[in-house]
This record gives C-alpha cells, sequence and structure tokens, in this order.
C-alpha cells in the first residue's frame, strides 16, 4: 500500500497536518466530521503551544536586566521577547539570542524527539487491508514531473511512480472513493491535484507485497494527514494528532521566532 501523501500533496509541508484531532474520538466519524474537528479546536492548540514555549523562554530571562544598564537611551517599555533592544550591551537582547538559540537548537530538537516517538507508536497498529490508500492516491505532481523529480534522485517520487499510475480521469478517480474524494478537493481549494492509483493490487491486497517499496511500508507518512474512512490507522492517528498538532504549532511558532529574532 502507499499513497503520495494519501490525502494532502505529495512533499508538500503547507499541508503537513491538515486533518488532527483534539478529541480521541470524534463525535462525527465522516471524514468532513473530522476535518471540522480539526478547525474548531486548532486554534485553541496553536494558543497553547505558544503558552508552553513563552513559559520555556521565561525560564532563562535575566532578572532586573534593565538595572544597571549602560544604554542609557533605551525607549523600549514592553520588555517582551519581540521588543527592539540595543544591539549591544543589553543584558536582554543577549536573551532574546539565547531563546533563538534554544529554540532551533536543543528545543527543536526535543520536539523531534517526540514526533518519532509518536511514529513509533504506529507500530502498535496493523493494516486492515482495505486497500483505499492503493486505489486512491493523491499528488501536487503530474506523472511526467513525478518521473522527472525521480531522476533527479527524489526517492519519494521514485517510490511513488515505481508502484502507482493515473486514473483515466477525475470522474473515474470519484467513483473509487466518492466521500474522500470531494473533501480531498475541500482541502486543496483551487490548487491542481493528480490522482493515482495502484495496478499491482488484486482486489484490496498487493500481488508484490514483499517487495513493496518504502512508501508503501511507511504508510501513513505522518499521523494528521486525510485518511480514507476505510483506513484503520485511523485509530492511530486520532489517538496522537492532539500531540503532533501541537508539535506542528510549536514548529510553525519557532519559525516565527526566526524570523522576528534572526
Amino acid at each position: 500500500m502507499g499513497s503520495s501523501g494519501n490525502g494532502g500533496k505529495a512533499s508538500s509541508s503547507e499541508n503537513l497536518f491538515i486533518n488532527g484531532i483534539h478529541k480521541e474520538t470524534p463525535k462525527d466519524n465522516s471524514l468532513k466530521g473530522q476535518y471540522n474537528d480539526l478547525k474548531n479546536n486548532y486554534e485553541q492548540i496553536f494558543i497553547e503551544a505558544a503558552e508552553s514555549i513563552r513559559k520555556e523562554l521565561d525560564t532563562i530571562k535575566p532578572e532586573n536586566a534593565c538595572a544597571n544598564c549602560s544604554n542609557k537611551n533605551c525607549n523600549v517599555e514592553k520588555k517582551d521577547i519581540f521588543a527592539p533592544y540595543p544591539a549591544s550591551g543589553c543584558k536582554l537582547r543577549d536573551w532574546q539570542m539565547q531563546a533563538l538559540t534554544y529554540l532551533t537548537g536543543d528545543y527543536r530538537q526535543k520536539l523531534k524527539a517526540e514526533y518519532k516517538a509518536i511514529m513509533d507508536k504506529k507500530s502498535e497498529y496493523e493494516c486492515n487491508k482495505c486497500g483505499a490508500c492503493c486505489k486512491l492516491a493523491v499528488s501536487e505532481y503530474s506523472y511526467e514531473q513525478l518521473k522527472q523529480r525521480a531522476m533527479r534522485g527524489d526517492k519519494y517520487s521514485s517510490d511513488f511512480v515505481s508502484v502507482f499510475v493515473p486514473i483515466a480521469s477525475e470522474e473515474a478517480a470519484k467513483s473509487v472513493n466518492p466521500e474522500y474524494f470531494e473533501l480531498l478537493n475541500i482541502l486543496v481549494q483551487d490548487d491542481k491535484i493528480y490522482y493515482y492509483h495502484c495496478p499491482k493490487v488484486d482486489g484490496n491486497l498487493c500481488s508484490i507485497y514483499e517487495q513493496r517499496p518504502d512508501i508503501c511500508k511507511d504508510f501513513p507518512h505522518n499521523p494528521l494527514k486525510l485518511l480514507p474512512k476505510e483506513c484503520s490507522f485511523n485509530e492511530w492517528k486520532n489517538s496522537v494528532s492532539h500531540h503532533a498538532m501541537l508539535l506542528k504549532a510549536k514548529v510553525d511558532i519557532i519559525n516565527f521566532y526566526k524570523q522576528k529574532l534572526g
């Protein structure tokens, strides 16, 4: 089994977490219900992430930093992490740089370890052999573009074109899984997507299972992609998605800090 993102765009970081669930079991198990649950909860999760990072940075903020400061002409009133402190001789400016180093170094490594733990937890769940991910996969790239990327050494694209071929038409793709198809189109909105299927599927089973590429072995590739409703890995996704969304929010916030302080 495998897909190019399975509900998102292949290699597209913008849509990395498009279907996270705050609650362990959503009230509405339809795909649209899961997506709505994400929209209703992500704002609070983002606030939670921002507050967590702020508390981390407050622990290294110097006390009484301005008490013996030599910068007599400093007019900074609000002493927060984003204030325009003097470039030299300011303990709070030093704090900004320490914070940036910490967030992009040790703290980011901590987030990577947490994300790995989430992915490792997937091993507790098993494929139910529904075949949904094999019968309808999507990518932001056309078949020719994927082959070109594969020729340039992109392993993901190489794996993808080794098993998937284009579906003849959007109508044919929709007929495979109407609910999944409709929500995919809502999520990508005006962006172009291409539909694929694996011709090596016999019924719901893989005819090259022992030789299947990593793209199939590693499916699903992250815990917050939209999965077909039939997929048994939805249980794993729903159990970890709040934590995964929290990590995603923290990564986005770190990138914001880099822009503001770097």
